[in-house]
């Protein structure tokens, strides 16, 4: 995780970006480990990193916003503005290195509002990227044979659990896993999870396989990848 930080500085010049990975902390069903946003985004950040020679790969951020998540023990939420704020300081901190651009891989789709900051920090130019988009997993859901839509499956079901199976099997409790059908959930930002899902899982997730977890893993890579090479390469700085 913290490979790119045991070079000294004189051997990051001339970085082109830097990647900046952010996870969560919170309860992912009966099954899957509390900081699974944060395994995912960790190992799609280190992939990305070693696909271009002049990314500086940062540490991850463990904690982002799970306020959904509250009343299952374990999950930790830090404020939008707590959030907002650190990562305007670690901009500020990269530019002040030289690094004037920054991806930053989610690994928690609940991070909606990292949307706004993209665009706010973007204002008077090209600056920060988010990835992976709703596209990106989209397409790696179909093209990894996941069953259904990432809305159905959206927390701990299929895509999520293929995906731990494949990075870190001794994670997943087998003895835990359990489908919830929850298409409908119109008052989720008001109610959060537990108004929907006794295991705070909703989606399928034994359908998943180890298979499926490194067929999605894979297409993100591609996917951000190419949307990278657009946002460093073919954007003014």
């Amino acid at each position: 995780m913290f490979t790119s930080l045991i070079n000294s500085h004189r051997e990051l010049n001339n970085i082109e970006f830097a990647i900046l990975p952010i996870g969560s902390i919170e309860q992912h069903g009966w099954h899957l480990p509390l900081y699974t946003d944060s395994l995912i985004a960790t190992a799609l950040a280190e992939n990305l990193a070693q696909r271009f020679e002049k990314a500086y790969l940062l540490p991850l951020i463990p904690y982002s916003s799970s306020f959904e998540h509250a009343g299952f023990p374990g999950s930790v939420s830090l404020k939008v503005s707590t959030v907002a704020a650190v990562i305007s300081d670690i901009l500020e901190s990269l530019a002040m290195s030289g690094v004037q651009k920054c991806v930053i891989v989610n690994g928690h789709q609940g991070n909606h509002f990292l949307r706004n900051i993209t665009q706010e920090v973007n204002r008077y130019g090209p600056r920060l990227l988010l990835v992976p988009s709703k596209s990106a997993w989209d397409t790696a859901y179909r093209e990894a044979g996941i069953s259904t839509t990432i809305s159905r499956d959206m927390h701990a079901g299929e895509g999520e659990t293929s995906l731990i199976m494949h990075l870190a099997p001794e994670a997943v409790k087998q003895s835990g896993i359990k489908d919830v059908d929850c298409p409908s959930r119109p008052l989720f930002e008001v109610v959060g999870m537990k108004h929907y899902s006794e295991t705070g899982a909703i989606g399928f997730p034994t359908r998943a396989t180890t298979e499926k977890g490194a067929a999605l893993l894979n297409v993100l890579i591609r996917e951000c990848e190419k949307v990278i090479n657009e946002f460093v390469f073919e954007t003014n700085s």
